[in-house]
């Protein structure tokens, strides 16, 4: 082929939802790395220096790096380049294959893109399906993140074959072109588009027998010897590319929230499962705890949803709007397809994804209502019953402290009441030992001693005076002592059944009131 041409176009965000409008993502920059990286394979030295010629970096000469400037988020113009013109690449030389090329860097909204075109440096020079191992193939597949919306790879080549041969061709490039990477592909629509009035091949690229829509290969074979009007539909014709991809990233993405969103709901479902009425309130609690951070999960997940039916509904319109500014009758019908067909069935699988995980967020706003009631009425249960208990050690402990005063007013009154019916009794004793006394005159009579004819003889009278009067004094002084001690200790009983009394009728006894707060303590201790 004559004339032959392969163009990367790459789209990658440069923001998400998760970044303010003056910052850029953390992974932006991977598409710049990505053509610095390239450049390990195709050395063009436009490409090592990337950095210093896009508007969006900045060199720091205090880290001596190359630093992203947040004001090119602002740029009005499309370009990226401080030039705003294409960098024309320096011709490499590829096993006796002379390469030039041209990079083409863009700002689209919050797309950073760009279109990287290689050739021959000798236009009129055929490339052979054989020869396309020289342009570094598998490196072409340019490493994909999160932010990545997807890669187009476009061949255009002239050859004159028939409208017939022109699929075959078409199928031998990419062929060769992927023999040595890990992609297979698939024709799209048989081959019946055109572009221009040039037969243009889709191909669907495909990675382990799964479709991946991050990459696509276009073939345009202009076997007709015209010149298509490719320079005024360029901007159009990229514009397309780039909406396209990014629907399809924005429904990859919307499927991903999906299934991320139904994990969320089976969590909360075994939140429910686990939930009883009756559960102890710590279990309360920690069913409680853990439901903000899955409500949260859960929101965000919608949310990202939302936001990609959105721009599957904007770019649906801008993809539409850009096929009319260059498609002609006859022209590429599976892409007008794509526009109208299949962008409306990805609007309707996200809004039935909707459907299905929009009750969710109810449920758990009503099950975070049900949980905080229950927490906040058993915790004021317990509170009470806390309360009460607290209230009922403070009472025990001063009924404690009074019948302790108590107590040992007792004993002082009884040791009172002791001395008061010893002294009693030794005064009534006393006074009859001095009575018997002083009734006995014989003190003074002679004492006799035992004699061999009297061993035994009476007692003098003195000892039985004094032995009669110890007798009689010391059981008259214990009957006196004895009832004097019994008339004060019942009055003292009768004087503490009436504080008793009049104590019971000031406090009476809360083991009902305490009933109320019993089962809630409870069931924490059991929890």
């Amino acid at each position: 082929m004559k004339n032959f041409s392969i163009s990367v176009c790459f789209f990658h965000l440069n923001q998400t939802l998760n970044e303010p409008l003056d910052r850029v993502s953390p992974q932006a920059d991977l598409i710049w790395e990505n053509l610095i990286k390239l450049s390990d394979k195709l050395p063009f030295t436009e490409l090592k220096n990337l950095k210093s010629e896009l508007a969006c970096y900045e060199f720091d000469r205090e880290s001596n790096v190359f630093q992203h400037k947040t004001e090119s988020l602002n740029l009005i113009n499309l370009w990226l380049t401080k030039k705003q013109e294409p960098i024309e690449l320096t011709a490499i030389n590829q096993n006796g294959l002379s390469i030039s090329g041209n990079l083409q860097t863009f700002l689209l909204n919050d797309t950073y893109a760009f279109d990287l075109t290689l050739s021959p440096a000798d236009s009129d020079r055929d490339i052979l399906p054989e020869e396309l191992y020289l342009f570094e193939p598998s490196s072409l597949f340019l490493d994909c993140s999160e932010n990545t919306l997807g890669e187009t790879i476009w061949f255009y080549g002239e050859t004159a074959v028939d409208d017939t041969k022109c699929q075959d061709a078409a199928d031998e490039l990419v062929t060769n072109f992927l023999k040595n990477t890990k992609f297979t592909a698939r024709l799209v629509d048989e081959g019946k588009g055109k572009l221009l009035q040039v037969p243009l091949f889709e191909y669907e690229i495909s990675q382990g027998n799964q479709p991946n829509k991050r990459y696509r290969i276009l073939v345009w074979i202009n076997n007709r010897a015209i010149d298509p009007d490719f320079t005024s539909a360029y901007d159009y014709l990229f514009g397309a590319l780039w909406t396209h991809h990014k629907i399809e990233y924005a429904y990859q993405q919307g499927r991903e929230s999906y299934k991320a969103a139904r994990k969320i709901y089976s969590e909360l479902e075994a939140k429910i499962q686990e939930f009883k009425q009756d559960l102890p309130l710590e279990k309360l609690q920690k069913i409680l705890e853990s439901m903000p951070e899955i409500s949260m999960q859960y929101q965000r997940q919608l949310r990202n949803l939302q936001a990609h039916y959105t721009t599957i509904k904007v770019n649906q319109r801008n993809h539409q709007n850009y096929l009319q500014k260059f498609w002609q009758p006859g022209d590429i019908s599976t892409w007008q397809e794509f526009g109208k067909i299949t962008c409306k069935r990805y609007l309707d699988q996200i809004e039935t994804y909707l459907s299905y995980i929009q009750p969710g967020k109810d449920l758990i706003s009503e099950f975070i209502n049900t949980l905080r009631g229950l927490v906040e009425i058993e915790q004021a249960k317990f509170d009470r019953a806390a309360e009460l208990r607290e209230k009922e050690r403070d009472r025990q402990l001063q009924q404690t402290l009074q019948d302790n005063e108590k107590e040992e007013k007792k004993r002082d009154r009884e040791l009172e009441n002791t001395i008061q019916a010893v002294g009693t009794g030794l005064g009534v004793g006393a006074g009859v030992a001095g009575v018997l006394a002083s009734s006995y005159q014989s003190i003074e009579k002679p004492w006799a001693l035992p004699t061999p004819q009297h061993p035994l003889l009476a007692p003098h009278p003195f000892v039985m005076t004094i032995a009669l009067s110890l007798l009689c004094g010391y059981g008259l002084g214990w009957i006196a002592w004895f009832w004097t001690k019994r008339h004060l200790n019942q009055k003292l009983e009768e004087s503490s059944r009436e504080q008793q009394t009049l104590s019971a009728s000031q406090n009476p006894p809360i083991n009902n009131i305490l009933q109320q707060g019993e089962t809630a303590i409870d069931r924490r201790n059991n929890g």
